[in-house]
């Protein structure tokens, strides 16, 4: 329940009306005092308000949750003249609300050598524009990503070693909150399938942004091999790999509604075409299936850029956005692209996102 300030009440004009005011004299002294104070003491603290007014109750037809509720208390940004500020002299520039986050998600490939993998994860921390990454078929890079200068990463253990799933972010932006890793799908054995695949998970990891205090959740996941048709793009193959992708996506639909946390988006590698995708709205694929909780970059920003597994052509890697946050300009898409130069067989997608 959100408490309104009731700030006065008019009174009724039907009363008496009788003077209950102090002695005229003094009323003549204070009005006097109020004259002369400004030239004398011109240096006064300004009044602070008196309530914060959540920023999220303009949302509708919506249930009050930590994210509705939570005040906007974020760090100001003064815009250059090319991006809407205003010159110098007696106006102050425009200062928004807003933080740029970039967010990129890259397969790092787990049968290449960990020389090859750290150099990837080296490269593309390394770039300034780069904030938080969602990583898949990391399981034999853990330890080099807990050793990335500037970065924190939140790694879950898995037999003896990691999971293939983790989440790293620039130390200076963010703290880690909390993090889990919840199970999605049973793998499929040699002897049951003809493409056999390990079981899936699901990662959720929660950081604070530092400068505001707000929360960011990163949702990361890797949907099995060999799951759509690459003689039709866009369907299904009839495949018991393609069957559990379709429920790994409904486990990670529910996934992303239990989060409470200001933003919200994902990561992964989803093996299944974007273009082809967001064309058929296939039905049980991404898009049908994450649309009523989240919207890809494909869809905002579109799929020109050149592809993220370039030995297929196929744009399988994602960054996914929370639609309530998009439609309420929590987040905005500035743009997504790919970046070349890695040793995996994936490029990473790095999108840029305004936060507020």
């Amino acid at each position: 329940m959100v408490r309104r300030v009731r700030l006065g009440r008019r009174d009724d004009g039907r009363r008496r009306l009788t003077w209950a005011g102090p002695p005229p004299l003094l009323l003549l002294a204070t009005v006097l005092g109020l004259v002369v104070a400004p030239a004398v003491a011109d240096d006064r603290p300004a009044a602070k308000p008196a309530a914060v007014s959540p920023a999220g109750s303009a949302r509708t037809g919506a249930a009050a949750t930590p994210r509705t509720i939570e005040p906007r208390i974020m760090r100001q940004v003064a815009l250059p003249l090319s991006r809407g500020g205003q010159a110098g002299g007696t106006v102050a520039p425009v200062l928004p609300a807003i933080e740029v986050v970039g967010v990129a998600s890259l397969n790092l490939l787990q049968t290449q050598p960990i020389s090859a993998a750290t150099a990837d994860a080296l490269r593309l921390t390394g770039r300034s524009d780069v904030d938080v990454v969602g990583w898949q078929e990391a399981q034999k890079a853990g330890l080099a990503l807990h050793d990335l200068p500037g970065w924190t990463t939140a790694t879950f253990p898995e037999k003896g070693g990691f999971a293939e799933l983790a989440v790293s972010w620039r130390t200076k932006k963010f703290k880690f909150v909390d993090a889990r890793i919840q199970d999605a799908i049973a793998g499929v054995g040699a002897g049951l399938g003809r493409y056999p695949f390990g079981s899936r998970q699901i990662a959720v990891v929660t950081l604070e942004h530092r400068a505001s205090g707000r929360r960011l959740t990163v949702l990361d996941a890797h949907l099995p091999p060999v799951i759509e048709d690459l003689t039709r793009p866009g369907r299904w193959t009839a495949t018991q790999n393609a069957e559990q992708a379709r429920s790994q996506l409904r486990d990670l639909a529910r996934a992303w509604r239990s989060v409470d946390t200001r933003w919200v988006v994902g990561t992964g590698d989803f093996n299944f075409g974007a273009r082809a995708d967001l064309k058929r709205r296939t039905a049980g694929g991404p898009v049908r299936t994450l649309g009523r909780v989240a919207r890809s970059t494909y869809q905002v920003v579109g799929t020109g850029q050149r592809p993220t597994y370039p030995s297929l052509k196929r744009s399988i890697d994602y960054v996914w956005l929370d639609r309530d946050d998009l439609r309420t300009d929590e987040i905005d898409v500035l743009g997504h692209r790919v970046l070349t130069g890695y040793h995996s067989d994936h490029r990473p997608l790095l999108a840029e996102l305004r936060l507020s």
